[in-house]
């Protein structure tokens, strides 16, 4: 294989090593995991890979979705044990692979530890915590308006990619910067309010890299700190994560952590379980029982859930009480089905970006295995 390089690990025949070698790539800031890692006895239930589901192909047993897909890892807890722990030819579990957009869901339960310290009022403007922003279309956008994707700027989030993805990876340091390119912070501070805030879920990655700056004004902490701090090193994670960093060393806090696939599970038992007392209870349950759906219903991705909704970050799909998800590019899904003690872990390199029918048998996948087991 040929190495690749910051101009081409994006591409198709790279992103299998590439998604797992980030560190490698792209400048990044460590987050520090737990001095004792959370156990998951291992109580295999072999059958969960021939379960049968209903595809946007046909029926297909688990095993075979998974080896035909380009996943990398899928891991499978019910109650405290991992019962399925399905890995691809080359891949080994300690290595951190990049979640891409799963981190919006980091992201968002970051906002809620800090809510817990006092920290952050998400009805509070912006520009109290970043004032920077102030002349920016984000100016007159409440801290909640990010949290649900519901502001409304000029930015087209077109992997094809599109112009605005060219500059937008340009600033965050995924490409390589051409003279006079932007920074982050740069970047999000020169994009122009198109429209008003509140009234339609838009899904803009720099929404929540905004979050990210908010977080660290409010915490007074780089991102990475506040995650470790905060969340990562006290759930149990039993290795460290990372977060890529920009050429002033501002996070990527929209897609740019990489952690290990039972540390991405462990993340989502806390969130099943209450937050373990590292996430304000009042936080979680509003991310859980509320969601503007008419948002939703005039936004991006109203015909991919139409049972759905959105709140701080989390997808709902609707078609489960209780159910929330972290969704990211190139096949990397995380599942929470609180009443039946389940979470799926998901990581992935699929050469495409982005394709509905795959993320919805990814969301099928995980919802069978689910059902199977609740």
């Amino acid at each position: 294989m040929t190495r690749p390089t910051l101009a081409n690990w994006m591409a198709p025949d790279h992103a299998f090593w590439s998604f797992r070698h980030v560190r490698e790539l792209i400048p990044t800031a460590q987050v520090d995991p737990a001095a004792t890692p959370r156990a998951l006895p291992r109580d295999i239930k072999s059958e969960i890979g021939g379960l049968v589901v209903d595809f946007h192909e046909g029926p297909q047993a688990v095993v075979d979705f998974l080896g035909s897909t380009n996943t990398d890892s899928f891991t499978v807890v019910c109650g405290e044990d991992l019962v399925f722990e399905w890995l691809a030819p080359g891949v080994v579990d300690v290595e951190p692979h990049l979640i891409f957009s799963v981190t919006k869901s980091v992201t968002g339960m970051l906002v809620g530890a800090l809510v817990q310290e006092g920290l952050i009022d998400v009805d509070a403007p912006v520009t109290k915590y970043v004032p920077e922003v102030a002349g920016s279309g984000f100016g007159d956008a409440s801290v909640r308006n990010l949290l649900d994707m519901a502001v409304s700027y000029q930015f087209v989030e077109d992997y094809s990619p599109g112009p605005d993805i060219i500059a937008y990876r340009h600033s965050v340091g995924w490409y390589p910067a051409p003279l006079g390119a932007l920074d982050l912070h740069d970047f999000i501070a020169s994009r122009e309010k198109q429209g008003e805030h509140g009234k339609a879920f838009r899904y803009l990655s720099p929404t929540t890299d905004l979050v990210g700056w908010v977080i660290e004004g409010a915490s007074g902490l780089p991102y990475a700190t506040a995650l470790s701090k905060y969340i990562w090193s006290k759930i149990g994670t039993e290795a460290p994560a990372h977060i890529t960093v920009d050429r002033q060393g501002s996070p990527r806090a929209a897609g740019g952590l990489s952690v290990i696939p039972r540390d991405m599970a462990r993340f989502g038992m806390m969130i099943r379980d209450g937050g373990m007392g590292v996430i304000d209870p009042a936080f979680l349950a509003d991310v859980y029982d509320n969601g503007n759906r008419a948002q939703w219903a005039a936004g991006d991705f109203k015909d991919l859930f139409p049972k759905g909704g959105y709140r701080s970050f989390c997808y709902k799909p609707g078609d489960d009480p209780d159910v929330v998800m972290g969704i990211g590019i190139h096949g990397q899904f995380l599942y929470v089905d609180r009443p039946r003690g389940v979470v799926v872990a998901k990581q992935s390199s699929w050469p495409m970006p982005d394709d509905d029918d795959m993320h919805l048998d990814s969301y099928r996948a995980c919802r069978g295995v689910a059902r199977a087991l609740g």
